[in-house]
């Protein structure tokens, strides 16, 4: 997939490409960045780092971010064949055949997934995000020979459109179906992938396994949309019912504006990035300033080559930090990203026990008051009394809620699948 994964020098090849990016798409079309990189020193990477962190939170019009060109910016553009296309369309009456050609396939969006503001892809981004697909699947084990089945919910969401695109691409039998679908209907299509976000893919695994279903021909177990940590990997795997291991649970994610998903390789538990498509920071979260190499930060991520919006610096509130060797359990140079989990210490709790069957924590304040609420379902039917005395002599909770599993699930599902829920005032 990527140039640089097959060159020695991966950061001089990501600071030609970005030099080229910001020269050539974003300083001339960027309302908001035009004037700052006008100023830019030589080199890409001492430009990159003059402009402030932005957070998407702070975005008040996402109309700014869309890279646009003007009659005035084409007439003066870095690319001399733009400039020459678009000097000669003018000259012959023939504007509007040079946009439709020449500028709506790289600027245009036509295409949205909703995060935190609406992030616009262009033609050419849905095709870069479709190659991308492909490569995640690669990495993690899927062939053309495979079934998947994805649970994902459709929508406009990275995680939908990156595994129907790459799909597509791959050549890859895959059917897209609602979160709630009926085991029995899964079973009959005998998948070797799932794909779909963890509660989905653990409600189908725990509902197979009540009435008595066989994945025999399952071998991966595609996780979108958070990273996982060691208790709830195990426990997928253990629920997929693999021979000796076998299902593999490889998990694709990325926090809100990353415009492709990071994903693990079949073996491996840290996130491949993609050095084409992107260029990594880590800062210090409070400074704003680089680590020192081998320490762990916040992620800054840029898009590197991407149209449509552009938001660059963007401050991702993911910790962890970059392996840059070669990974070892697929050969690929690609640098990896090692994720620092931010849960709470009473989630690996919960998580370990082996009495809890699901659960979900809420952080409020009341009267002034902070308090901590867990919801769960037992493992076991019977009367909870026992496993309540057991958690609530090793952690520290204001009220336990005792729900069904089918009320808990709603309950995740209508907040993204969401562990821990900070609802403090």
């Amino acid at each position: 997939m990527s140039q640089f994964e097959r060159a020695s020098g991966l950061r001089e090849g990501q600071e030609r490409a970005l030099g080229r990016y910001l020269r050539d798409h974003v300083s001339p079309y960027s309302g908001i960045y035009r004037e700052a990189l006008e100023r830019r020193p030589v080199r890409a990477m001492e430009a990159l780092a003059t402009l402030p962190l932005a957070r998407l939170e702070d975005v008040t019009d996402p109309a700014e971010l869309i890279l646009r060109p003007t009659p005035e910016s084409l007439s003066l553009s870095p690319e001399r064949e733009v400039r020459l296309r678009w000097w000669w369309a003018r000259v012959r009456g023939r504007t509007a055949a040079f946009n439709r050609k020449v500028l709506e396939p790289r600027y245009k969006p036509v295409h949205w997934h909703s995060d935190t503001v609406p992030i616009g892809y262009t033609a050419e981004d849905l095709d870069r995000l479709s190659e991308i697909g492909r490569c995640t699947l690669e990495m993690a084990g899927v062939a053309s020979d495979d079934v998947m089945v994805s649970l994902y919910p459709a929508g406009s969401s990275l995680g939908f459109w990156q595994m129907h695109l790459g799909a597509r691409r791959a050549g890859l039998p895959a059917l897209f179906l609602a979160p709630d679908v009926p085991p029995e209907e899964v079973a009959r299509l005998r998948p070797s992938v799932l794909a779909g976000r963890e509660g989905d893919l653990v409600r189908l695994l725990e509902g197979g396994r009540e009435a008595g279903l066989s994945f025999a021909a399952l071998h991966t177990l595609l996780v979108l949309g958070q990273p996982l940590d060691p208790a709830r990997r195990a426990r997928l795997s253990e629920m997929a019912g693999g021979p000796n291991g076998s299902v593999a649970v490889v998990a694709a994610w990325a926090p809100p504006g990353v415009r492709a998903l990071w994903s693990e390789c079949r073996e491996g538990i840290d996130v491949h990035t993609w050095p084409a498509s992107e260029v990594l920071e880590l800062v210090d979260p409070l400074s704003g300033t680089p680590v020192p190499p081998g320490a762990d930060g916040e992620v800054v991520w840029t898009p590197l080559g991407w149209k449509g919006t552009v938001v660059l610096r963007l401050r991702t509130g993911v910790y962890g930090s970059l392996e840059e060797s070669p990974c070892v359990f697929c050969g690929r140079t690609s640098p990896r990203l090692r994720v620092v989990l931010t849960l709470p210490p009473f989630a690996r709790v919960l998580d370990e026990h082996p009495q809890v069957a699901l659960w979900q924590a809420e952080l409020r304040t009341h009267q002034g008051s902070e308090e901590l609420v867990v919801f769960l379902t037992p493992a076991v039917d019977g009367h909870p009394g026992r496993l309540l005395r057991q958690l609530d002599r090793q952690l520290s909770v204001t009220q336990f809620v005792v729900l069904d599993r089918q009320t808990l699930r709603k309950r995740l599902q209508a907040t993204g699948d969401a562990r821990v829920i900070d609802s403090r005032q």
